[in-house]
């Protein structure tokens, strides 16, 4: 048989009706459920939401720290990916270093992090008295959890493009050599505009990576962690203080957060590409 768009679709079938059943119809139940109660004008989760801060200040952590360790992924694994690019021999492992370090996180990723950081770990007894920098309980902490996935993932995903860049972009690199640019002014002012497209579709993913996070942060944390996935998850924990119409209304909140950001940033650098083609 020939695989063409319509057999893929149709062998797709499968996986997107699990899909819809596990995933998109309890949650578009509860949705209903929630607006039908607002709209009804009984105990809306909104008001609930809107009267106490703990739970916005949840959406604010979750947005900024997924957005710091977003684009301090990008930066890092940017680099990793260009000293690869440079260095083919070097592209295997690399590769499976980054495969298995982006899938490390949850109880693993605290455990390590606590034998490292923790208030009887290595390096805390190594530093002293003064401390670290940081709280590895608190949101600087549960940053540098983040960064541990999301800059192996972001090498892993950057891997490609830049590869595609190097390899087929002689052209560009050639121009750049006769215009008396190095590398380092190749990668800025060539390099960088055509991988920003590239850039933008990787950011949206490791941003909705981290803000979907639970494991990490609860197995760091516990219910501490004031960050969105773990709030949604203590609302329907399902003793006799379970909300969960708050927990539907903050599932919602970052869904259409995540929306948001995965199809502005494919807007974005489908737009670029136009520009530049």
């Amino acid at each position: 048989m020939t695989l063409n768009p319509r057999h893929a679709r149709w062998a797709a079938l499968p996986l997107l009706l699990l899909v819809a059943l596990a995933v998109l119809l309890p949650f578009a139940w509860r949705s209903a459920d929630l607006l039908r109660q607002c709209l009804q004008g009984s105990a809306c989760a909104t008001q609930e939401l809107l009267a106490d801060d703990y739970y916005l200040m949840a959406l604010w952590n979750t947005v900024w720290i997924s957005a710091l360790s977003t684009a301090l992924a990008l930066i890092l694994g940017l680099g990793a990916a260009i000293a690869v690019a440079e260095l083919p021999r070097w592209r295997g492992p690399a590769t499976m270093l980054a495969s298995l370090a982006a899938n490390f996180a949850g109880v693993p990723l605290a455990l390590a992090l606590t034998l490292l950081f923790g208030a009887q770990g290595v390096v805390t007894l190594l530093v002293g008295a003064d401390g670290l920098p940081f709280d590895l309980y608190r949101n600087s902490g549960l940053l540098l959890a983040y960064l541990c996935f999301q800059l192996p993932l972001a090498c892993l995903l950057l891997l490609s493009p830049v590869q595609a860049l190097v390899s087929g972009g002689s052209g560009l690199q050639e121009a750049a050599a006769t215009l008396g640019a190095g590398p380092r002014l190749f990668w800025r002012r060539v390099g960088l505009p055509v991988l920003a497209p590239a850039l933008l579709e990787v950011g949206s993913l490791l941003f909705a990576n981290a803000a979907a996070a639970y494991a990490t942060p609860f197995a760091l944390s516990g219910t501490a962690a004031n960050v969105l996935a773990v709030r949604v998850a203590a609302l329907v924990s399902g003793d006799i203080f379970a909300q969960p119409e708050l927990s539907s209304l903050l599932a919602l909140l970052m869904f259409l957060m995540l929306v948001l950001v995965i199809a502005g940033s494919r807007w974005l650098a489908a737009r670029w590409r136009r520009t530049q083609g």
